[in-house]
């Protein structure tokens, strides 16, 4: 079952653009959503939460958003890459209009959270360190009881300790197997963590939509002090340095021994190599 599934959604700014791109995020799933720098992975993100205007189609829970905005809208949470609230005021103001507008907020959890993470009610949110900014607009996305999470960089500038508390509330999010979420960033290492689906964009396309395990166990990062023709073979994205070469490869046949080391990739292993080398995409 899919919470959204997006079909030949096309965004045109002239020097780049979204092209006929496809995508299903599945129920009580995390899919994360990587790519370099201008990929087109905000722009996805804007094109979902109807902050651009995209052409194709996207259906929630197989209904349309054409017709059902308000409703489908209403049952989306997202934190953008950027704060999308006036920073001039005190969190004290801010939720009131919130809960306003979302009657059903978790108030309890609301004053929780920001418990949890010490942010202060009295400090306008413009003193709020950068950090601290990404951690409010998570706890106003969490509180909602939305079922699908959309989450832009959402640890960026969050130091580790309360990055792992970020991580341990979108898994708790996620064990209501009906909702899903879809979790775009740099830190890979946050994936490796918590997600269950892989997506990579370049260009404004999808490239790789995979489970992780496929991703990371399909291949092998091998480190060795010398590229035999037999490893040049099968070598994808090769790495060289003073100290040998570092390549990501299908081939499980190539065993550790003497100056050669081998082991699962990360994710940000198999994306850098995978980025060098597109013909490695093919699972």
């Amino acid at each position: 079952m899919y919470g959204l599934e997006i079909e030949n959604l096309c965004v045109d700014f002239g020097s780049f653009k979204l092209d006929n791109l496809n995508l299903k995020l599945r129920r009580g799933c995390i899919t994360g959503l990587i790519g370099r720098n201008g990929c087109g992975k905000t722009t996805l993100i804007s094109a979902i939460m109807r902050q651009l205007e995209a052409g194709g189609s996207i259906l929630y829970n197989g209904k349309p958003y054409k017709g059902n905005e308000a409703d489908i809208m209403y049952s989306l949470a997202c934190v953008f890459d950027k704060p999308h609230f006036n920073a001039n005021l005190k969190p004290k103001k801010l939720i009131k209009i919130y809960n306003a507008v979302y009657p059903d907020l978790d108030l309890g959890k609301y004053y929780s959270l920001m418990d949890k993470f010490r942010l202060p009610h009295e400090l306008k949110l413009s003193k709020y360190s950068f950090g601290m900014q990404r951690k409010y607009c998570l706890i106003l996305a969490l509180c909602r009881n939305a079922d699908i999470l959309i989450l832009d960089e959402p640890t960026s500038g969050v130091d580790p300790y309360d990055r792992g508390e970020i991580m341990d509330m979108v898994q708790e999010f996620i064990m209501d197997e009906n909702r899903t979420v879809l979790f775009s960033t740099h830190v890979t290492a946050d994936l490796d963590k918590i997600a269950d689906y892989i997506v990579m964009m370049d260009g404004g396309k999808i490239i790789l939509d995979c489970d992780k395990e496929t991703l990371t166990d399909g291949y092998r990062l091998v480190q060795c002090e010398t590229l035999t023709p037999e490893m040049q073979a099968s070598a994808i994205g090769v790495q060289k340095s003073m100290f040998g070469y570092v390549f990501l490869t299908r081939d499980k046949t190539i065993k550790a021994g003497e100056g050669v080391k081998i082991k699962v990739p990360t994710i940000e292993e198999a994306f850098v190599h995978l980025q060098m080398d597109k013909r490695g995409l093919e699972l």
